[in-house]
């Protein structure tokens, strides 16, 4: 039986698009960063590319990742995971 994360039980149940989102390619929750000042590594993609096509979801949605890296979306697309800069507190800080 497939686990489907939030975005996925939507589409499933309502047949509707599902955009997911939380912490996409990082190993640690928004609220770690946000409540502890604590950063997150990248992290494997596979998982996620796996569930964007058994069409469980029609996009992803990336926030911290881009705030620590403007580059983020463009290394994705090269195949160029090794290049990705890891996000830090000093990312949120940004946004003051």
């Amino acid at each position: 039986m497939l686990q489907f994360n939030l975005a996925g039980w939507t589409k499933k149940l309502t047949g509707k698009p599902a955009i997911t989102v939380g912490s996409v390619g990082l190993d640690s929750e928004f609220t770690r960063s946000l409540f502890e000042g604590k950063g997150a590594n990248n992290t494997d993609f596979r998982k996620l590319i796996e569930m964007l096509e058994r069409n469980e979801f029609d996009l992803v949605a990336v926030r911290r990742a881009l705030l620590a890296d403007p580059g983020w979306v463009t290394k994705i697309r090269d195949g160029r995971t090794d290049e990705l800069v890891p996000f830090t507190e000093d990312a949120l800080k940004k946004l003051v």
